[in-house]
């Protein structure tokens, strides 16, 4: 689908473009899916593990076991998906990795229910999950800007984000309540019917988007070096990469520190730890609606810069819990902003990407940066854990705010600091786009 819409690009000064979920009626259904989606993503990653224990006896290293298998397919198929999907349509990929998770999750209380549950269907199945999830997750990142004009990106990915946020807000909480009351298994059956739910919403998408089909035979090992060169040789992407993997590796390392210093050795209940994770995720829904005014008034590069002072120094209040009545409130503060300014990173960054790669690189482009990504994100909960356990808690809290400090010299860099407008594509560079990808086709 071609917009006539006139497109007014993000940045100092810049008329505000019209909201994605007032004027696009395909936005509307794709947002309240995801919203839904979300909400049930949560229920799982909250009872499935609970499940585990108390219906299958599983000891600590089973458990960890089924994030290992979850995440595994993050790491093994993004840049082949990537190849993938940029030859295909979005849409109908992404309708079938729901359906496929809708059954996938389904299975899980139909077996309990039937008394053949075992350790190793839910492994698979986590295994599954996560590589229909991997898929999905590229899909999406590359079918909006497929879907929306350039103008809009910033809110329509404001708002994806909000979704995150308040499902991971909201979604702990209710999967407990529903878990309380029908037992684990049988909530699972709400997470199935969410994934049928954005799947249907989906289906009410009228946009088509254009793909051009040969029977030619194709080039893995360049398609798989271009979708690498669209983040590494593009040096404000490289930049935004680098920045994520080593944020990421922090945020790992400071989550589970946290959690073994506020809980285990200053002795504060479940109860004050879960109202600092729910302070973090209000913080994370007030970042993501505050990323595209900042982007209107100060432009790309001063906008990531602004939003990493509070996504990154914040969390130095955590330093000061002694296990005293202020824990609490500082703890909350620390993440309120930490988060909201990780939340409007996200947005900016998303955004970035998405205005700096030619549309037929999008799922390639997406598949790179979430290698790296994701692969700093494993590392950092590899050495969470190592130095916890032989530094103590208190040391990695520490470590971890230096990681995130450390984060902000790719944006403070030339390629990122002085950004501020991305120009719309001429329409010259929009045909090289076109015969690029017919190229690659051919």
């Amino acid at each position: 689908m071609t917009s006539t819409e006139p497109r007014t690009e993000p940045g100092p000064g810049a008329v505000r473009p019209r909201h994605p979920l007032r004027t696009t009626r395909d936005y509307r259904a794709l947002w309240a899916g995801d919203a839904v989606s979300q909400f049930g993503s949560k229920i799982t990653e909250f009872v499935l593990p609970l499940l585990m224990v108390t219906g299958l006896h599983a000891s600590g290293t089973q458990v960890g076991l089924l994030q290992t298998l979850y995440m595994a397919p993050f790491f093994l198929l993004p840049l082949f998906a990537g190849v993938w999907l940029d030859r295909r349509p979005a849409r109908p990929v992404m309708i079938a990795a729901d359906l496929a998770r809708f059954a996938l999750v389904l299975a899980v209380p139909v077996l309990a229910l039937l008394g053949g549950l075992a350790l190793w269907h839910v492994w698979l199945i986590a295994l599954l999950g996560g590589s229909l999830s991997a898929v999905y997750d590229i899909a999406a990142t590359a079918y909006l800007p497929r879907l929306l004009p350039a103008a809009q990106l910033p809110a329509a990915n404001s708002l994806v984000t909000a979704n995150q946020a308040v499902g991971g807000t909201a979604g702990p909480g209710l999967a407990g309540w529903l878990a309380a009351l029908f037992g684990p298994a049988a909530t699972l059956v709400f997470d199935a019917l969410s994934y049928l739910a954005s799947a249907s919403a989906l289906m009410l998408v009228r946009h088509r988007e254009k793909t051009v089909r040969s029977a030619a035979p194709r080039d893995l090992r360049r398609e798989l070096g271009e979708g690498l060169r669209s983040v590494l040789d593009n040096p404000p992407l490289r930049a935004v990469a680098v920045h994520a993997g080593i944020y990421n590796a922090g945020i790992a390392l400071l989550n589970l520190a946290f959690l073994m210093r506020f809980v285990r050795e200053l002795g504060h209940d479940s109860a004050d730890f879960g109202l600092v994770m729910v302070a973090g995720g209000l913080g994370a829904v007030a970042g993501a609606l505050t990323a595209p005014p900042l982007l209107r008034r100060l432009g790309f590069g001063p906008a990531f810069l602004t939003v990493l002072a509070f996504s990154t120094t914040p969390y130095l209040l955590l330093l000061t819990a002694d296990g005293g009545g202020a824990d609490l409130p500082v703890s909350a503060l620390a993440y309120l902003l930490g988060t909201g300014g990780a939340s409007a990173g996200s947005v900016i960054a998303v955004t970035m990407r998405q205005r700096l790669t030619a549309p037929h690189l999008y799922a390639r482009m997406t598949a790179t940066y979430r290698l790296i990504s994701f692969g700093m994100l494993t590392l950092g909960t590899t050495c969470a854990g190592l130095l916890t356990q032989y530094a103590g808690a208190r040391t990695a809290l520490a470590v971890a705010p230096v990681l995130l400090l450390l984060s902000v010299a790719p944006i403070a860099g030339r390629s990122v600091r002085t950004l501020r407008a991305i120009p719309e594509r001429p329409a010259v560079d929009q045909a090289a786009d076109q015969a690029a990808e017919e190229a690659s086709d051919s």
